[in-house]
């Protein structure tokens, strides 16, 4: 058993406006995600931001998955903390993690481990050199 908390932010993302800003179509979109995987998420809720983004968060036992999006700057983060669960629901909630990230589609993306107390990471599998990750090197223009 073991916990995970990542956090990652998504640059020059070329998703569909309705995707940045319309706080439905996130929901839907992390609805399915999260369907798919099987996840304990018992409750949700998104609505746009004061910036014209979506801020959402959907949390069940021992799982929270959080949502901002910053329209303007065609960026978004999200958090996802899982707690003490069997190594299948991880990898289930890290392939949700994952899906969010290619529905955004972003050119750029920092991708944090956050650890209590400052320990060490353990070494588990494929563990990345590099934080940021470059997905493309020219823009791809966003379809409405």
């Amino acid at each position: 058993m073991m916990n995970i908390h990542f956090v990652g932010e998504w640059f020059d993302c070329c998703a569909p406006e309705a995707l940045l800003m319309d706080p439905e179509a996130v929901r839907t979109h992390c609805e399915l995600l999260v369907a798919r995987r099987h996840l304990p998420i018992r409750y949700g809720h998104f609505t746009t931001t004061a910036a014209q983004g979506v801020i959402g968060a959907m949390t069940g036992n021992g799982i929270h998955l959080v949502v901002c999006t910053f329209a303007e700057r065609n960026a978004v983060t999200a958090d996802l903390f899982v707690e003490e669960s069997e190594p299948a629901e991880i990898a289930a909630a890290m392939q949700v993690f994952h899906g969010l990230r290619d529905a955004f589609r972003p050119l750029r993306a920092l991708l944090h481990r956050v650890q209590p107390d400052g320990l060490a990471l353990p070494v588990r599998g494929r563990t990345p050199c590099k934080p940021t990750e470059v997905f493309a090197t020219k823009p791809i223009f966003r379809t409405a």
